[in-house]
């Protein structure tokens, strides 16, 4: 599992000029929403007072007076938030080709990695987007099998048990129960989606396929899974020690800030290509690529 987990890092590494495209694809589609947003809070509130108080610190009762005086002009922009989610699965759809293409691509290649993303992008984007909206339906199935019992059990258990523990620890069993299941999606459509590239299955072939590879192989899996994702969380505390000591109190920090906010967003899709890197080796062991 080690040398998996090496192999897979540094090949992700190898890869770093994908990540880069995909980096520069998700900050100008946050840029371009940004200045929208930025237009129409400066239309609205452009000389409010309150806008300092939220620099300082999370502060609830700012915050709730805030929307209370100004929550006419940030209500549009939630009415808006269905379309960038819809919006936002398109791109994921391609970005997500793109990297998974690039992580199947043979060690020693010659085709190059900013090449090879946008021909998987494009060449895959419709095979994977059935594939998401599968997975997303079976995400919800699985949302409403879990959390729609909790909401019921919820109000029931605190009339009927002596102490609130038992509620609690119910509802965070079931908690970590949905968010295995939601983990277990993910990994079988990654796996699904390597599996269309490798063998050039249809996407039910693959799917189903998809879901054999993850049953022959969980601790392979679960494996890279668990390793990256605490990568992740490291990463994270990191982050949060550098914004806790730089904080927002100059326009020095602010730019220091948001090189370091930057700097995690790229490390956080380098480990996402070396995590997909590893799957692929994995997923490839079973299937290989024709």
């Amino acid at each position: 599992m080690s040398k998996l987990f090496s192999d897979s890092f540094w090949s992700g590494v190898r890869q770093w000029r994908a990540t880069a495209v995909v980096y520069f694809f998700q900050l100008c589609l946050t840029v371009t929403l940004g200045m929208q947003v930025f237009g129409v809070l400066k239309a609205s509130m452009g000389h409010s007072m309150e806008i300092n108080k939220l620099l300082a610190d999370y502060d609830h009762t700012v915050i709730s007076d805030f929307l209370k005086v100004h929550g006419a002009s940030i209500t549009p922009l939630i009415g808006q938030l269905r379309w960038l989610l819809l919006a936002w699965l398109v791109f994921s759809v391609f970005i997500n080709a793109g990297l998974l293409f690039c992580a199947s691509s043979e060690p020693g290649s010659a085709q190059k990695p900013v090449r090879a993303f946008w021909q998987g992008g494009a060449e895959y984007f419709f095979p994977f987007l059935k594939i998401s909206l599968v997975f997303l339906l079976l995400a919800l199935v699985w949302t409403a099998m879990i959390l729609v019992p909790i909401a019921i059990f919820l109000e029931s258990s605190l009339e009927y048990f002596s102490s609130e523990q038992y509620t609690v620890w119910t509802v965070l069993s079931l908690v970590v129960i949905y968010l295995i299941g939601l983990a277990v999606l993910f990994l079988w459509s990654v796996i699904s989606r390597l599996l269309k590239i490798n063998s050039g299955a249809s996407v039910t072939s693959s799917i189903q396929n998809g879901w054999k590879v993850w049953t022959k192989n969980k601790r392979g899996f679960s494996g890279l899974l668990t390793g990256f994702l605490g990568l992740q969380l490291a990463l994270l505390a990191v982050y949060w020690q550098m914004d806790a000591f730089t904080g927002m109190t100059s326009p020095s920090m602010i730019l220091i800030l948001f090189v370091v906010q930057q700097t995690f967003v790229f490390c956080r899709i380098q480990l996402r290509q070396m995590m997909y890197a590893g799957f692929n080796r994995l997923t490839s062991a079973k299937f290989p690529k024709h």
